[in-house]
């Protein structure tokens, strides 16, 4: 079960033991450079989809990597992202979700992989304020609450499945969002959490992810699964499913396109039932 932070409040849910602190847990001048970053990264998604490739999946041993990474360089996370990388995806997401819910400003959002904030403050800037984070990374966490980007925060241990949304109470969100997280490596959110995440979402409501398009394509994908959620009924892929361009703007990060930016693809699912 994730940690939950009220942002009003500050404090865990009673059944809670971890409380993400108000300050920066490190000296951004003590962290690792970018190019380490970058570097760390890279390896530790490359093995896991080398090992996907190769019939062998290690969700628990990925995971940990993962989040090492993740908290490792969590300072310095937006910094690389978007002046190096010329990463797009929050911007493209909360462009998704200002056309397909125009005046439901109201709207109690989820965001997974919510990181550093980058997807929540774009959002927020459009008018939508009642958003949720979900993320594996505590300290990621902590710099999203300091931007003031969510109101409450869940800790994740990260679960491909999603089964530690137990505790989230059937139809609680309107929409759930996610950017540049699904699909990364087969440890990371995709296809075996959406059952769980259409229980959480109202009747009419919709999951919209942002990714890109290399994942989409990754050979460790099982989209029928989703094509099986879609034959009982449960959701149905929504008129939004299209390729966004300049996902990142910066081609030297993606060795899969050609010296060409990759794309990014956008995904939207309404939930029926």
């Amino acid at each position: 079960m994730p940690d939950i932070i009220s942002q009003s409040t500050g404090k865990t849910c009673p059944t809670q033991h971890v409380i993400i602190s108000r300050n920066k847990e490190a000296d951004i001048n003590n962290q690792p450079t970018n190019a380490d970053w970058v570097h760390s990264a890279q390896n530790v998604f490359k093995s896991s989809r080398d090992n996907a490739k190769a019939g062998i999946v290690r969700v628990d041993e990925d995971l940990k990597a993962q989040q090492n990474s993740y908290d490792t360089f969590a300072e310095k996370y937006d910094e690389f992202v978007l002046q190096h990388d010329g990463y797009r995806a929050p911007v493209i997401l909360a462009e998704e979700v200002e056309r397909l819910i125009p005046t439901l400003k109201g709207a109690k959002i989820l965001d997974i992989g919510a990181g550093t904030g980058l997807t929540g403050q774009r959002i927020r800037e459009k008018g939508y304020l009642n958003i949720d984070a979900f993320d594996m990374s505590k300290k990621s966490l902590a710099i999203s609450r300091s931007k003031g980007a969510y109101q409450n925060y869940f800790v994740s241990t990260g679960s491909p499945t999603g089964a530690e949304l137990n505790m989230v109470l059937d139809n609680s969100y309107d929409m759930v969002v996610s950017a540049g997280t699904f699909w990364t490596t087969t440890s990371h959110p995709g296809v075996y959490m959406f059952e769980e995440l259409a229980r959480i979402i109202k009747p009419g409501g919709h999951i919209l992810i942002v990714a890109n398009t290399e994942y989409i394509e990754g050979h460790w994908q099982e989209w029928d699964v989703l094509d099986k959620l879609a034959e009982e009924g449960i959701l149905r892929a929504a008129p939004s499913q299209s390729r966004s361009p300049n996902y990142r703007t910066n081609a030297s990060v993606s060795k899969a396109t050609g010296g060409k930016p990759p794309n990014g693809a956008v995904l939207a699912y309404e939930i029926l039932q």
